[in-house]
């Protein structure tokens, strides 16, 4: 699902949108991302200062679009 680039001591993650099915590209710092991908451990203990939306395509391939176009907020509806 994701392929990925190291550059810069970050990884650029890229992937689609399970919901949008568009393109959607991350960059986390590359020791966060393999201490998350090695240990298993919570994502948000690996990579505390990446955004929850990043996060959140990382472990399930929602980009923030699919997410606010499947799940809008109440003000939205």
């Amino acid at each position: 699902m994701f392929t990925y680039n190291d550059t810069d001591d970050f990884v650029t993650v890229y992937g689609h949108c399970v919901f949008t099915n568009k393109e959607h590209s991350i960059r986390v710092p590359e020791k966060e991302f393999f201490d998350w991908y090695e240990t298993g451990d919570l994502i948000q203990n690996c990579m505390p200062n990446v955004s929850a939306e990043d996060r959140e395509f990382l472990i399930s391939g929602i980009s923030p679009e699919g997410w606010a176009t499947t799940f809008p907020d109440e003000e939205d509806c």
